[in-house]
């Protein structure tokens, strides 16, 4: 119950840092933090591998100008498809330019006709992230099971794209949370692969 209301009472603080960050600083921080999170990617991956991103919510740094710059370099491009709560994600090939349908949540998501692919690497939104890796999400548990489920069959590292007002001191941990391989922000790179 504790770890419930700390993170009720961090997920309010963080939503509102992230609330303060201007659309101008917001479309800095998104190619700062793109040029770091490719720089990675061509240092994990094989091109063309499967990277999974996201089609951002409101607030939520915009994945689409590292997706771009992945898929202008060959590599298969990922966004989630949302089933019930606490399920592993399914992903499905997305390139710039295709259509979006809205899925579960209000989500963006390609349509059901793109295929269905595993990631070899993940890039997922968080509203919170400590020095040890541990994401604070919205509370579905989605990312939790993915990452759970995508390591068990070799996933190569899963990093959180976040801006650097989402850093907390220390978020609660709980036995299911999966911790993050990398965080990136428009000032850093976290690697967490050594903690």
């Amino acid at each position: 119950m504790i770890f419930i209301q700390e993170k009720t009472q961090l997920r309010e603080k963080l939503r509102a840092a992230r609330a303060a960050v201007s659309p101008l600083q917001a479309e800095a921080a998104a190619q700062a933090v793109a040029d770091r999170a490719l720089a990675l990617t061509l240092e994990k991956l094989e091109n063309p591998a499967p990277v999974a991103l996201y089609a951002p919510l409101s607030g939520e740094l915009d994945a689409f100008p590292l997706l771009a710059a992945l898929a202008r370099l060959g590599f298969l491009t990922l966004l989630p498809v949302a089933g019930e709560k606490a399920t592993p994600l399914t992903f499905r090939l997305w390139r710039p330019g295709a259509p979006l349908v809205v899925g579960r949540f209000g989500l963006r998501e390609p349509s059901a006709s793109a295929p269905e692919m595993r990631p070899d690497m993940v890039f997922l939104p968080l509203l919170g992230f400590d020095v040890e890796g541990t994401r604070l999400g919205f509370g579905g548990g989605y990312y939790d099971a993915t990452l759970d489920n995508l390591r068990a069959k070799g996933l190569k590292a899963a990093v959180g794209l976040a801006f650097s007002c989402q850093q907390a001191e220390k978020i609660p941990r709980e036995k299911h949370d999966q911790q993050l391989d990398f965080v990136i922000t428009e000032k850093k790179l976290f690697d967490f692969t050594d903690s």
